[in-house]
């Protein structure tokens, strides 16, 4: 077989640890997010909530039922509280992870800093855009984030929110999506949209839809799935199971 008729070979995925090490650790936890670095990890993507008083932190529901078995909202308790609150996931973890708790996006910010080969997805979730309003959140967060300048990209649900960072400036987008067809797309192109995130569950078979911007597809927790994406024309992967998916991967996954 000639060199010009050999079949193109698929770029070699790259994993994004989704939440951190979350298959193996409290989701979006220091330690998580450090368990998936130490693993190989060069991406880590992070939900953030603003708890009382607006002080952004690392969470993914509006309450706390899931990781601490407790039925408060994140928006009815401070910070200082919430520093005292294990986040250990007792439904999953028992109580082997009773130590952890809820990291602040400054903490998160200052961890990053400390790691400047790692880049960040940071989720802003739609609760805290609706409770606080897209300003404050905005604000707050890109505050917050200030001291890891260039290792960060925000992303959302929300397409307005993303709409006033780029009015405000802010590049590198990423817009998480729940289906995606024409109209989505010129919208995609009007924030200028680097990243467009998508379960991959919610797309249509087939080749994705190609433009300006990188799909980043979740939640794959196997290596079969990675690859079928991966010939779709995926080569960004969300994953929780990211040490183990890294490894049934190798060395296709950089």
């Amino acid at each position: 077989m000639s060199r010009q008729s050999m079949p193109a070979v698929p770029p070699a995925p790259i994993l994004v640890a989704h939440r951190g090490h979350a298959a193996e650790w409290p989701e979006n936890t220091l330690p998580a997010l450090q368990d998936a670095v130490d693993a190989g990890a060069r991406w880590v993507e992070v939900d953030v909530q603003l708890c009382a008083g607006g002080v952004p932190v690392l969470l993914h529901d509006a309450d706390l039922g899931r990781v601490a078995g407790r039925a408060e909202a994140v928006f009815d308790l401070d910070a200082a509280t919430l520093d005292d609150i294990p986040v250990g996931e007792p439904e999953r973890f028992g109580s082997r992870f009773s130590a952890v708790r809820i990291p602040r996006l400054a903490e998160f910010a200052a961890w990053l800093r400390g790691h400047p080969e790692v880049q960040a997805f940071v989720e802003l979730k739609v609760e805290s855009l609706e409770r606080f309003g897209r300003k404050q959140v905005l604000a707050g967060c890109l505050e917050a984030l200030a001291p890891a300048a260039g290792q960060w990209r925000l992303i959302s649900y929300d397409y307005e929110v993303l709409a006033l960072a780029h009015a405000g400036g802010l590049r590198g987008l990423g817009w998480v999506v729940r289906s995606f067809d024409a109209e989505m797309q010129a919208r995609a192109a009007r924030i200028e949209a680097d990243w467009l995130f998508c379960n991959h569950e919610r797309l249509p078979p087939g080749p994705l839809a190609p433009g300006p911007w990188t799909w980043v597809l979740y939640e794959i927790g196997d290596a079969d799935t990675a690859r079928t994406l991966v010939a779709r024309g995926a080569r960004w992967l969300e994953t929780m199971r990211y040490r183990a998916l890294a490894a049934a991967l190798a060395p296709e996954a950089v």
